[in-house]
């Protein structure tokens, strides 16, 4: 099997069943990466990484990918939690952007959504949640969802709102 190398600094991801494993290669074959299963910050090879699932190349990135290589070398050792420290807040860390998971908040949007669509009678507020449903399901990956998710809930009930006056002055005649 060829190696493939990627830069120094660049961010890889692999598909896990419902999540993205993410990781940073050293340009020479290995990626460092906090590891769910190993419960902590460790270096690998390109195949341990993945296990053998197809490696993508992350959007996360910053101006300096080998400064951020060498600042992830010094969490080698370092806990895994899936709370405050996991694989994404690692690589984000390491690259100097804000310590965020974007894979909890598209799914605390989700929840929210749904808890909107099903838990009330009110009209709006369900068509609300259909937009921040397909909000958050259609922001950009590894991008903040709120912003995408609060137009959809505000496109969809402007539109019903203007969509029901519409109606509403086409059928009084």
């Amino acid at each position: 099997m060829e190696i493939t190398r990627y830069p120094v600094g660049t961010i890889l991801k692999v598909r896990c069943l419902s999540y993205w494993h993410y990781g940073m290669a050293d340009g020479r074959g290995g990626v460092i990466h906090n590891s769910k299963k190993r419960r902590q910050v460790q270096f690998d090879t390109l195949y341990e990484f993945s296990e053998g699932r197809t490696i993508l190349v992350s959007s996360i990135t910053s101006d300096e990918p080998e400064k951020a290589y060498l600042y992830a070398q010094q969490y080698l050792g370092t806990p895994y939690n899936l709370f405050n420290r996991n694989c994404e807040q690692f690589v984000r860390q390491s690259h100097g952007l804000p310590v965020e998971c974007t894979q909890f908040q598209r799914l605390f949007v989700l929840l929210f959504a749904g808890l909107l669509i099903t838990g009330t009678e009110n009209r709006l507020i369900k068509l609300a949640g259909v937009g921040l449903l397909v909000g958050g399901i259609i922001a950009p990956a590894e991008k903040r969802p709120y912003r995408r998710a609060i137009a959809g809930a505000r496109l969809t009930v402007g539109g019903a709102i203007v969509l029901s006056k519409v109606l509403r002055l086409v059928f009084r005649r």
